[in-house]
This record gives structure tokens, sequence and C-alpha cells, in this order.
């Protein structure tokens, strides 16, 4: 196969460009630039930029790509935002009055994350031509995100819940150094320092907010006997066959079994009209004798690793037709026995590789939706959403080609779906680990919510870390660079990461379904992201904590023993 970029590398792949620092060091203000603007620059002189200094003591990288600027709703759009030796800058934002901006920046004692400075929720303008200095970059994160958690407290300060000591003395830090980097702003390295302190307690803050205010909701609640708990089930095929149904059943009443055109065990539609069904018809078969819930995906994916020479030689009207044929044809052949389908996967201007237009994107996946309800209508109709912070919207790609046209953010696309009438019945949304931490992943997936739909977390993982065979093979050495997420990753921090994302997201009610995607060690898509470590069965913790978990929420009021993580 030929070399790609992935919707998961996308981010590692970008973060090649960085600044870095041994000490304190407030960088220069020289012109150089690092990365290349995205687009054109509109405006004479009226940038803006953002100066970081580097205050951490680690070697680096501090601050990276992805950089790009977003809506104040958290839509990306395309820009000219970049990193120079002189920080952050942007002078064109697309005709936008007000914008925020998102970069990688090391927190050490939490992590190396995508992080919003928004003006404290205000957005940033761009100054007149030769108005206004810098802003420096360690404020503006910190001073968003202490306002944004003041918000979050009297949000969900609700229904009798309130903030632990253990949150309201972070808060009450982040507070407190705040105000004493706003004095220190005469002293750039002090205001630095201070600031930094600021942002790190408002992180932990943040997502102890989240956690303990989703373990309050699930403790009022009664079971939600009818909750998915689910996962791919490609395992099926490398594993001993008892061996897997034993420990899939163990965790999962849920399962997703793929129907990719080509690239995967065993290629469903490699010619034209020659569709495969034996090998999943087993695999479909054997989940429903276990009392197992089946989704089949996807209908419709225009990705470079599963489209064909075939398909991609269809002029559009033989592509719509196409649609029909395939979609009638699959939902047919497994009737009832497939409760949810995936239509369409990543059509949001990400998975493009026919370069159809926006409108296109729209009509077809409209009429996939039109034909599996046609062909079955009690069949649950899924549109899935992956790159779910749209940071793909400034880099201008599909996967790896140059966008020919303007691009959607997901949230944007499936408000498009609605607008045109199309009859899905879910929001699905991956959430790989997203470089982003825990309070930016719910309050996302709480957008996705206001469209209005149920929704699924179709795809969910991260990485335990490197293994001994990995490391001896080299296909997940040890880490070099600082920490994505609180400590580098292993076993206990995949466990923690999956555990708290699943409480955020089951606390939700119109979320009704989360699935991990990678079952089993080697075979997984995230380099050691698999549940179980080896084909011979042997679990990780991730797998006895979510056990723990769907045991724990069986039982009214059981939540007390929720291990958050502590700085």
């Amino acid at each position: 196969m030929a070399t790609h970029v992935d919707r998961r590398g996308f981010l590692r792949q970008s973060g090649a460009v960085a600044i870095g620092g041994l000490a304190t060091t407030v960088l220069p203000r020289a012109p150089a630039v690092l990365t290349a603007p995205r687009t054109p620059a509109q405006t004479a002189g009226n940038s803006l930029t953002f100066h970081p200094v580097l205050v951490q003591k680690g070697r680096g990288p501090h601050l990276a790509t992805p950089v790009y600027a977003t809506d104040l709703q958290g839509d990306a759009f395309a820009s000219d935002l970049a990193i120079s030796t002189a920080g952050v800058v942007v002078s064109d934002v697309a005709g936008r009055r007000r914008f925020a901006i998102n970069v990688r920046w090391n927190v050490e004692g939490f992590g190396y994350l995508v992080l919003a400075a928004d003006n404290a929720g205000e957005g940033y303008e761009l100054p007149a031509a030769g108005a206004g200095g810098p802003l420096q970059l360690n404020y503006e994160l910190a001073r968003t995100r202490v306002t944004r958690n003041g918000r979050r407290v009297v949000q969900l300060s609700t229904d009798g819940w309130r903030p632990s000591r253990d949150v309201r003395a972070f808060i009450d830090l982040s507070d407190g150094y705040l105000a004493d980097a706003s004095r220190a702003r005469a002293d750039e390295t002090r205001c630095g320092e201070l600031a930094q302190k600021a942002l790190l307690y408002a992180l932990w803050a943040g997502e102890w907010l989240e956690l303990e205010r989703s373990a309050f909701d699930i403790q009022r609640l009664p079971p939600r006997d009818g909750f998915l708990f689910g996962c791919d089930a490609r395992g099926f095929f490398p594993m001993d066959a008892d061996v897997f149904m034993d420990r899939f059943r163990e965790l999962f009443n849920f399962a997703t079994v793929n129907h990719y055109l080509i690239g995967t065990h065993q290629d469903f539609e490699p010619a034209a009209g020659t569709t495969r069904f034996e090998l999943r018809d087993v695999l479909v078969n054997e989940l429903r004798r276990s009392g197992i819930t089946v989704e089949g995906r996807p209908l419709v994916w225009f990705h470079q690793w599963v489209t064909p020479d075939w398909l991609r030689q269809k002029s559009y009207a033989e592509l719509l037709k196409y649609v029909e044929q395939h979609v009638r044809e699959v939902v047919r052949h497994y009737d009832d026995r497939i409760h949810v389908w995936e239509v369409a996967n990543e059509m949001h201007d990400w998975a493009n590789e026919l370069r159809l237009t926006p409108d296109q994107l729209v009509e077809v996946t409209k009429l996939a939706c039109e034909v599996a309800r046609d062909t079955n209508p009690r069949v649950l109709r899924l549109i899935n959403n992956c790159c779910v912070f749209g940071e793909y919207v400034h880099e201008r790609k599909w996967t790896e080609i140059e966008a020919q046209y303007p691009q959607r953010t997901p949230v944007q696309f499936m408000r498009a779906l609605i607008d045109a009438g199309a009859p899905f019945d879910i929001t699905g949304v991956q959430m790989y680990f997203p470089t982003r931490d825990l309070a930016d992943s719910i309050q996302l997936i709480d957008r996705f919510v206001t469209l209005g739909r149920p929704v699924h977390i179709t795809e969910i993982g991260a990485s335990s870390g490197p293994s001994p065979s990995s490391v001896k093979l080299d296909t997940l050495p040890l880490p070099t660079g600082p920490p994505a997420w609180h400590r580098p990753w292993d076993e206990e921090l995949q466990a923690e990461w999956a555990e708290g994302l699943y409480t955020l997201a089951y606390s939700r009610p119109a979320v009704q379904a989360i699935s991990w995607y990678d079952f089993v060690d080697p075979h997984s898509y995230i380099k050691n992201g698999g549940l179980l470590r080896s084909p011979a069965g042997d679990t990780k913790p991730v797998f006895d904590r979510l056990k723990r978990l769907q045991s724990m929420w069986k039982r009214p009021g059981a939540h007390a023993a929720l291990a958050i993580p502590r700085a």
C-alpha cells in the first residue's frame, strides 16, 4: 500500500515542526517563518503575534503544530496562522471578525496537548496596521482556561452538585497564579512562569470538574440497561474463534463488522460486482448466537485506503448508480441480522478520494441514507465522523490530496445533512486520543449532542505504550519527547484515559453506545491499542477497568469507586 497520512497520524506528522528549549527562554522576534502560511495574506501589516515564553525545564519540543484558527463556536477555518521564531502569527482570518487560536503547547506536569486561546471567551481581532504589540502565549492560554473553568463551575453546579475540595483548591491556585501573572506583565519571563503555573492547575481542575459531575450524574440515574458497549470484531480472524468469543462477550454486547471494499482481512468488493459475504456471514452469525447486537460498516467510504481503481474511474452519474445498487444489495443481504448501518464514513470533506464537491458529498450521503431506509426501514442509519476537532480544514487536505473546494468541520457537515433532509438516525463520533484533554473531548461531544440525534462513540482508542516486543522490533520505540497526557503512555495510563472518557460519555443520556476499536495486539490500528496483549487472550488493565466500570454502573449509586486521575 502506498505511503499515506491517516486520520490519526495527521496530528503526529504535522507536529514535526516545533520550537523547544532547555531553559526559560524568551524567543527572539525574528521574521523567519518555521511553518508556511496556508492562505495568501490579504492584509497589510495588521498581524497578531502570540509570543511564547519557554519556561519548561525539559528538552522539548514545547510549541508545535498543529496550529489553527477557529470561530468562537470551535469550528476550524483556513487561515494563515503559522509558527515563526516570533511565535504564533496570524494576519488573515478569512474575513472573521473574532477568532480563537489553537496550538500544541507543553504543560509539564499535565501534557503536551492542543490548547485554545480565545481572549477569555471574547475572541481576538486583528489590530489595525501598525497598532498593538504581541500578546504573550502563556498568559493567553492560561486566561482562556481559567475563565472557562469559572463558567463551567456555574454551568455544572445544579441539582445539588458542587465541586470537591480538591477541585476548588486547584481552581483557587489557578485563579491566584493568573492574578499574579497579570500583575507581572511588565516582566515577561516572570509573567510567563506564573501563567504556566496557572495553566497547569487549570487543566487539572478542568478535567476533575467534568469527571466529578459525570460521576454524580451516573449515580443519580438508573442503570442504562440498553446501553451498547462495543468493539470492532475483526479480532475474530487472527484469534482462535472460541477464545475470541469468550473474551468478547465477557465485555461487549455490541460489535462492528467491517465491509471495506479493499484493504482488510478480506477485500469486500475487489472488483465491481464481486461482493464477498462469506467470512462476514460467519462472523455476524456467531455474534448473534451470543446475543451480541451487530453494526455493519461502512456502506460508503471514499478514503484512499479502501477506494479501488474501478471506483475512481466512475463518472459522478455512474457513482450515484453504484451507491444505490451497492447499498441496496448489502442492506438486503443481512436483512435484520444487522441492527445499525454506518451509512457513510468520514464524508465531511476529509476522506474524498473521488474529489467530490461539498454539495455532491451531501447528495451521495443523503442518497445512501434514503436507499438504506427504503431497503430496510427497521435498520438504524449512522453517519460517522473522524478528525472531530477539524484541524484538517486549516491544512486544506483531503487526507494526502490538496483540497480543491472549501471544507467543513464534522459538526458543520452534520448540520448540512440535517438541512438537506438526509434521513439518518445516529451521529457517529470517533474519539481516538485526540491530543486534547478530557474536558475538551467531552465538550466537543456535547456539541454533537446539540444536533438532536442520538450519539454513538463509534471508534475510541489509545495506545498502552511501548512493549518489549515493540521496542525490539522498532514498531513502537521508547518515547523521547514530552508525554502527551499526564505521563508517557503505559498500560495503566491507557486504562485511566479509557475510564475517564467512558465515564464522561456514559453520563450523557444522548450517548447510547461506545465502541473501542482495537481488540487485540498486534492486530491493532493504534500501535499497542488493543484490549488484549496477544491472540492468546491475556487482558490488559484497560479490559479489566472497563469490565469493572460496567459492573459498577449496573448498581445504582455505586459511583464512589471512580478512579479520577490526580496530579
